[in-house]
């Protein structure tokens, strides 16, 4: 069995590791390295941009949480899509624009061409806190390949991540944007089919169909109810925004908005991500919906789900091939925030530190970047002591604590000073860091999102 899923394994990775060759010659500086010369179609930045979102959470965390907590926490896909088409909506092709008149290849060094930020504070600040909240969000990808592994094929789980690290360096550091870019398309379209086959199939196996689930939910007490009264539709507002709002300050996502060929062409990649987006959630609740019924023992590990369901559907060559998709939801995330992590670190840090006067460093600055990152990110995996749910959510609201305002006063000319959204950002930061620490039970991205917004009003008027 293991042979079979090995090849499959192989076949897949040989795959993204030709993107990263073709794009190799093409990326010849750390400009092009960061946004492909804003040069990818309406359509690649749709299936990138959504692929990019969704991480392993998509097909090993979300489930779990259905097949653990019921139809409830489909609260959390409903606010995923209300805000991610606000997000296209409002936030796309200002974002364009803008960034294409300031010669902006990151948020922070957006903000310092906006603000005008002379000593580069706010920028380094920025992009220091982005770095943060990057480095649990890879590791959370980390996590996600280490459990595969070891689940397939009880390897050691250090090994595990270690060739997972692997396999998305190569291609990310050779090819830049336009290899994640394109890479994400193919690996977009390909977790979708999947993530659709296995509970279609699954669902079909089960002795009663829907029966099936309905019973085996209320003998284990799981409700398939999104909520019947006022305080659990507050509660489920509550759980849409602490996810929702994040999407305003998602530089791996923004980065797409960013990097699309025509402007003009933003309202076709709306519908065509939003409706990749609501499918692949779709089918992310049915998975776990169906896998109450079709395991008679309960998982000891439920973020395994998608996994043991296949095993028990398919011939294991094909259970090879469906577990990519497992790789391909964690790598189309993790090439992304790679590849904006690195170009922090290469154009607002060391480029700012070295005092380039607007010379950009080098393509190989930028790959260097790329592993210092990963090898960052892969320390923090190495203890397996966190859920990749709690890992994503952390790095998610901190993300968009930080940044989310900050976008929307820039697009929207929202008074504020220099000094104002410096404070705002440290103050979204810090909440958004230490917020878990003392009310996990809250999500941490609504505080830190509106604090931030005051302050940096507040401090805009002040200072």
């Amino acid at each position: 069995m293991d042979m079979y899923i090995l090849l499959a394994l192989l076949i897949y990775t040989c795959i993204l590791v030709l993107f990263g060759c073709y794009f190799y010659a093409r990326t010849k500086t750390s400009n092009e390295f960061a946004l492909g010369d804003r040069s990818v179609n309406y359509f690649v930045t749709a299936i990138g941009a959504q692929a990019s979102d969704m991480s392993g959470w998509l097909m090993l965390a979300f489930p779990a949480a259905i097949y653990l907590h019921g139809l409830f926490e489909a609260w959390t896909a409903i606010g995923l899509v209300i805000f991610m088409f606000l997000n296209w909506h409002f936030i796309a092709p200002r974002l364009r624009i803008k960034t294409e008149q300031t010669s902006s290849y990151t948020l922070s060094s957006l903000f310092d061409a906006y603000f005008h930020d002379t000593n580069g504070v706010l920028r380094l600040t920025s992009a220091c806190l982005s770095l943060v909240f990057f480095f649990c969000y890879i590791a959370s990808g980390i996590v996600g390949m280490g459990r595969v592994f070891e689940s397939l094929f009880t390897l050691n789980y250090h090994i595990g991540i270690t060739i997972g690290v692997a396999i998305v360096l190569i291609y990310t550091m050779l090819g830049g944007f336009l290899a994640v870019a394109w890479s994400n398309v193919f690996q977009g379209l390909f977790l979708l089919a999947m993530i659709i086959l296995v509970p279609v199939y699954g669902f079909f196996h089960l002795d009663n169909g829907i029966a099936s689930i309905t019973t085996a939910a209320a003998a284990h007490h799981i409700s398939l109810s999104l909520g019947h009264s006022l305080h659990t539709f507050a509660y489920a507002l509550f759980h849409a925004l602490g996810w929702g709002l994040g999407y305003f300050g998602q530089p791996q996502i923004l980065v797409y908005f960013m990097g699309i060929d025509d402007p003009k062409k933003i309202s076709y990649a709306k519908y065509v991500g939003i409706t990749w987006q609501i499918i692949a959630l779709l089918a992310a609740i049915a998975v776990g919906l169906i896998g109450i019924a079709f395991l008679a023992i309960p998982l000891v590990q439920p973020e395994l789900l998608f996994i043991a369901m296949a095993q028990h559907l398919f011939h294991p060559f094909m259970v090879g091939f469906i577990l990519c998709a497992i790789l391909a939801a964690i790598l189309s995330t993790m090439n992304s925030h790679l590849l904006v992590a690195a170009s922090v670190l290469t154009t607002d840090i060391y480029g700012q530190l070295k005092e380039q006067n607007g010379a950009a460093p080098s393509v190989f600055v930028s790959r260097v970047s790329a592993i210092f990152i990963a090898l960052c990110s892969l320390g923090i995996a190495w203890h397996n002591n966190a859920t990749i749910y709690n890992l994503v959510q952390y790095a998610w609201s901190g993300l968009g604590s930080t940044f989310g305002p900050l976008v929307i006063m820039v697009l929207y000319n929202i008074s504020c000073t220099r000094n104002g959204a410096l404070c705002g950002l440290i103050a979204g930061g810090l909440i958004a860091g230490f917020w878990p620490y003392f009310y996990p039970e809250f999500p941490a991205l609504i505080p830190g999102f509106f604090l931030n917004f005051f302050v940096s009003w507040a401090a805009s008027k002040i200072i």
